[in-house]
């Protein structure tokens, strides 16, 4: 004779799990993301024209290319400047409070390469984290500098020269981090897809961010592929 299933192994969390979608991104933050992706595109496209002779010889109109280069520095900042008031950006501002510290467990994945600590990966990992700390605060170094390049002539000539060297330094370096992160999330298909439809499969929530609680963000399943959904 065959036992029926008890309610509590039919409900387990695998089984309940297995086909749900979890929202990672609201509309709000991938507004913000794209747009901001677009500006520091534009910025390191546009740096290193002016950066690099035989480019700014190639593509030509410098007058052009610098102020472009500093309207959309001045810019940069406005997306998530708007994405964070209003009730449309709470989840913004909690995503960011998120970004704050690094406990224990999560600075011995860094240190394991992910071997160890895995348990305490919410829903930003501390790869993720560092690198959105290492952007904003390179962008705020980077806005400062131009600043004072643009702006700073009543400065000393010591300074300004200071801050074309940091300037330079840290546009760099900070190139440097973009690259790596498109190449992290081209590798990365789920996650990039996250950013484009706002929701990730909650196995792939359970395997790659155990720790994140997505008990409220459940999302309706797709449709079965094939049939419409009702008007």
């Amino acid at each position: 004779m065959r036992l029926s299933p008890s309610p509590q192994s039919a409900k387990s969390p695998g089984a309940s799990r297995s086909g749900r979608r979890v929202a990672r991104f609201d509309g709000t933050e991938r507004v913000v993301h794209w747009a901001t992706a677009v500006l520091v595109l534009v910025l390191v496209a546009t740096g290193a024209i002016l950066y690099i002779p035989s480019l700014s010889v190639l593509v030509g109109r410098r007058l052009l290319v610098e102020d472009t280069h500093i309207y959309v520095g001045l810019a940069v900042f406005a997306p998530v400047l708007v994405g964070m008031v209003g009730r449309w950006g709470a989840r913004l501002r909690a995503d960011l409070h998120e970004m704050k510290g690094l406990s224990g467990a999560e600075v011995s994945w860094l240190r394991s390469l992910g071997r160890r600590g895995r348990h305490a990966i919410g829903k930003f990992n501390p790869g993720q984290k560092l690198n959105t700390n290492a952007v904003g605060g390179m962008l705020v170094v980077l806005f400062a500098t131009g600043l004072i390049l643009r702006w700073g002539t009543f400065l000393p000539v010591s300074v300004r020269t200071g801050a074309t060297f940091v300037h330079d330094v840290f546009a760099v370096a900070f190139t440097v981090v973009i690259v790596g992160h498109i190449s992290f999330a081209v590798t990365h298909p789920q996650a990039l897809r996250s950013m484009v439809r706002g929701w990730v499969p909650a196995r792939w929530a359970q395997r790659h961010a155990p720790a994140w609680d997505t008990t409220k963000a459940t999302v309706p399943p797709a449709p079965p592929s094939g049939r419409k959904t009702a008007a």
